[in-house]
């Protein structure tokens, strides 16, 4: 089982490693060129590109496919370095905007005459990256090892550029050098991750090594691979725990850790009393976020208890059993819906199981056996929400039992602790006045009355004007 999943995720994870390695370099020059979005608009062209030669009749894994993608994702690049001269009087990031939508309009356009199109739409949102093959890693390696050594060699003029120090016919060339290059690598990665997973490789590792070393590019690279391939592994092993789909998994997985790298670094990096004060402020927010959230949860719970109880059933998960609002033949009807659902549910389970084994396996199943297992699937499937619908009813009738004894409480409690905690806040941030002599002047400390030089400036000025 290990030696299979190994070979399952050997070049899937190899692909990724390239991904972010040479995305988040270019993510970093994204992000001081201030076109977050470029890398979707080309991307999008890139997609459109392919989405053409399909509607022509080539295959998507044809040489066709990928010249027309490749062509598209070019003339993107030429209309971005275009874009720098109407820089002064219009955004770079509205025309690329701009660019997007007209390249997604004529996407769907192509996508109606094209067949399988709906098909080939989610193929280029979220890729195929569990499913990469040895011979797209054959394809992929030259082609960024090619692009590396051409950014690493002329790193200079291409930093020069992105930080927009460089004008004129100079700045245009390695504009246009930044942006072809760039077209090719967001060209050969849409095909293999989509459009999703690109942007996520190319801008979320970016922006956490900012975070911590917005000056230092250096710094900020390794934060970001170091970053990308930690949140890469935990969502390929999400995708694989729970049967989700990986492209998906992992982008959220990135999210997750920019937004913990964010956290980090509001509470814990700056100057020590700032960072005491934040970390007082997000005790403070927190503890209203969730005396709020107890609060409508129980108003919910007790306006409408046959709805869905978030509150209720996260109270249930640590205790609070719904039996106890039941009595004894709803009860027992009740444990033995659950069973009886878990028991279908299981046995959907086992289903999928036999069949990603007989995937990961390389035997596959014939047609037919494929057919059974769907239809053993959809009828344990119906006979599991039976089981749920009868526990849905008995659930409604001890909630509407269990609002007088727990959500009115626990509403009254929340709202009063809601409210303390908010005077108090309030009383802390209110700024403290310094004692004065009646007139406006601040009293003397040790003395606690009107400082003695304000009283001869006011006697010399009687004394002069008489």
């Amino acid at each position: 089982m290990i030696a299979d999943l190994a070979a399952l995720l050997a070049v899937p994870l190899a692909v990724t490693a390239i991904f972010i390695g040479v995305h988040t370099y270019l993510g970093l020059h994204v992000l001081r060129r201030r076109v977050v979005f470029a890398d979707l608009a080309l991307a999008q062209l890139s997609a459109l590109g392919a989405t053409l030669a399909v509607a022509l009749g080539h295959a998507p894994s044809d040489l066709a496919a990928f010249a027309y993608a490749m062509l598209f994702a070019f003339s993107g690049a030429v209309a971005l370095t275009a874009s720098r001269s109407v820089s002064w009087a219009v955004s770079q990031e509205a025309l690329v905007g701009v660019l997007y939508v007209a390249a997604s309009a004529a996407t769907v356009l192509v996508i109606d005459r094209a067949p399988q199109g709906a098909e080939h739409v989610k193929r280029m949102l979220v890729g195929t990256l569990l499913d990469a093959r040895p011979e797209q890693l054959a394809k992929i390696v030259p082609l960024y090892s090619a692009v590396a050594l051409l950014h690493w060699a002329a790193r200079r003029p291409l930093l020069d550029a992105s930080e927009n120090r460089l004008t004129g016919a100079r700045g245009v060339l390695w504009d246009f050098v930044f942006y072809a290059s760039f077209g090719a690598i967001v060209t050969s990665s849409v095909a293999v991750a989509g459009v999703l997973l690109v942007f996520s490789f190319l801008i979320i590792p970016a922006v956490t090594g900012t975070l911590f070393a917005a000056d230092r590019i250096g710094l900020a690279l390794l934060i970001g691979w170091c970053v990308g391939l930690t949140a890469s592994l935990g969502g390929f092993a999400s995708s694989l725990a729970f049967d989700l789909p990986t492209g998906a998994c992992v982008v959220l997985t990135l999210f997750a850790a920019l937004g913990l790298a964010a956290l980090a670094r509001f509470l814990w990096i700056g100057d020590p009393n700032e960072t005491t004060q934040r970390r007082a402020r997000a005790r403070q927010a927190s503890s209203i976020g969730l005396l709020s959230l107890m609060l409508a949860g129980s108003l919910w719970s007790f306006i409408r208890p046959g709805a869905d109880q978030p509150l209720l059933a996260a109270l249930n998960r640590i205790g609070l059993r719904p039996e106890r609002f039941m009595d004894d033949a709803e009860a027992a009807r009740y444990a033995e819906a659950a069973a009886m659902e878990r028991r279908y549910r299981a046995e959907v389970e086992a289903l999928s199981n036999q069949e990603r084994q007989s995937r990961w396996r390389g035997a596959g199943l014939t047609d037919d056996e494929v057919r059974r297992i769907a239809s053993y699937q959809q009828t344990y499937n119906e006979m599991a929400r039976g089981e749920r619908f009868v526990q849905d009813h008995l659930l409604a009738r001890a909630h509407a039992r269990e609002r007088w004894q727990v959500s009115l409480p626990l509403a009254v409690v929340s709202a009063a602790a809601l409210l303390v905690l908010v005077f108090r806040t309030r009383v802390m941030r209110r700024p403290t006045r310094t004692p004065s002599d009646g007139a406006g002047g601040p009293l003397d400390d040790a003395t606690r009355k009107p400082p003695l030089t304000g009283s001869l400036n006011a006697f010399r000025w009687s004394k002069k004007s008489l």
